[in-house]
């Protein structure tokens, strides 16, 4: 047979291309999608896929269409997508200077057609790349922050519809967390972020703010000093803070930053430890309350939601 096969009667007549590559003489099922044709093992599908093995149970078999003399399924993807997930080593080729951009459209793809068919160990590995980026963990978070990655506005907002579409709540908190820092314009401008999303960004943004103000950097906003103090800071704390520095905080607040220029505060020992201490506690608490911040529920309702 050359490599042009026309549909079976049944269907509408179409002009049906065998893939150069994954057409295997030896193949036991045909998978046509955008007018190719992949002739591939089912046991190859079946082993990854959940939704493949109930599809080719021996009693639905019998209900395909054949083609080329095997059973045939119409499958409305990309078949660029699918051969990507049937090649182990595509993973392979991303590399640790891709940007978040490359990578969210690296994945996205894979992890839709992972989703769709089942293939769990598939879709894990996609999960575990962007989670790399979009951390559950205030460990992960410091990790990021130590690495110094970069983050595009345009790159945040990516994460966040493809999370929602995919089951992938863990990521949310910190990609809101991010896009809190965007400004105002930019958010509502934005044509990838539902209504809804936006609305929960600048809601978090003011929450943020407050927690800036009362939890983590009260230090600077609301210097107390230590109770071991004898030197004064309280009266030697620099007071040059103008409205424009409160301005940039409200606007793009990032208290889960660690602060660093304590030796510019000109505080004692004793207050300074006092401070860093209240800071790292500060912190913590934030990233608990993360998720609660954008009405997202809590890290347990998260957990509980993430599917495999």
């Amino acid at each position: 047979m050359d490599s042009h096969e026309t549909w079976p009667k049944s269907s509408p007549k179409s002009t049906v291309v065998r893939h150069p590559e994954f057409y295997f003489a030896d193949g036991s099922i045909i998978l046509i999608i955008e007018k190719t044709a992949l002739r591939i093992h089912q046991s190859v599908l079946t082993h990854h896929s959940e939704v493949f093995k109930g599809l080719w149970d021996v009693p639905q078999l019998s209900k395909l269409e054949m083609y080329d003399g095997c059973p045939s399924v119409v499958l409305s993807d990309s078949v660029n997508n699918l051969i990507d997930v049937m090649r182990p080593s595509h993973f392979d080729k991303i590399a640790p200077e891709t940007s978040l951009m490359e990578l969210v459209t690296f994945i996205s793809g894979i992890l839709r057609i992972s989703t769709k068919y089942g293939m769990l160990q598939i879709r894990q590995k996609c999960i575990s790349i962007i989670q790399d980026k979009f951390p559950s963990m205030l460990a992960g978070c410091d990790n990021i922050l130590r690495c110094k990655i970069q983050y595009m506005p345009s790159e945040i907002i990516r994460v966040i519809p493809l999370a929602r579409e995919m089951n992938i709540p863990h990521v949310l908190p910190w990609a809101f967390y991010l896009c809190a820092q965007i400004s105002v314009e930019e958010l509502l401008e934005n044509q990838m972020l539902s209504w809804q999303d936006k609305a929960l960004c600048l809601a978090g943004k003011e929450n943020l703010w407050e927690m800036q103000c009362t939890v983590t950097h009260t230090f600077l906003l609301n210097f107390w000093p230590s109770p071991h103090c004898s030197t004064g800071c309280k009266m030697r704390m620099p007071t040059t803070f103008t409205l424009k520095d409160f301005e940039s905080l409200r606007t793009s607040p990032h208290l889960l930053g660690e602060y660093q220029d304590w030796t510019g505060l000109r505080l004692c020992a004793k207050c300074q430890a006092f401070a860093q201490a209240q800071h790292q506690e500060g912190r913590e608490k934030v990233w608990q309350k993360l998720p609660g911040l954008f009405h997202l529920g809590t890290w347990d309702d998260i957990f509980k939601d993430q599917s495999c």
